[in-house]
């Protein structure tokens, strides 16, 4: 795993400008650019101007994580990156290091389950 966030990591210091064609939504995470938006209690939102490279880093975690993240983690696992998104919004870190704090705060979450 470190090895998949180390070079996650340095992807991103090289280009933090990719993007997803969808926007994330799943398993009670929300990755949106529309200040308004329809939720539920359980879901974290995540509203950025952003969303699109968001959501990139969001599905590539996805992809790196698919042999460790189950039916029964997948909700911690999702709210976390949102709660770590969100966090570093409050923050107000570039797109780049928002990212990178996502990547650095998540192998602790990891090491958990």
């Amino acid at each position: 795993m470190d090895e998949k966030l180390n070079n996650l990591r340095k992807e991103i210091i090289n280009n933090s400008n990719k993007k997803s064609t969808e926007l994330f939504q799943g398993a009670n995470l929300i990755i949106t650019d529309q200040k308004i938006r329809d939720s539920k209690a359980q879901d974290i939102v995540v509203y950025s101007d952003k969303a699109s490279e968001l959501s990139w880093l969001v599905f590539k975690l996805k992809d790196y994580f698919k042999d460790e993240i189950d039916y029964v983690n997948k909700y911690s696992f999702y709210t976390h990156i949102g709660e770590l998104i969100n966090e570093s919004i409050i923050k107000k870190l570039s797109l780049k290091d928002q990212m990178l704090y996502v990547i650095d705060n998540l192998g602790s979450f990891l090491k958990k389950n």
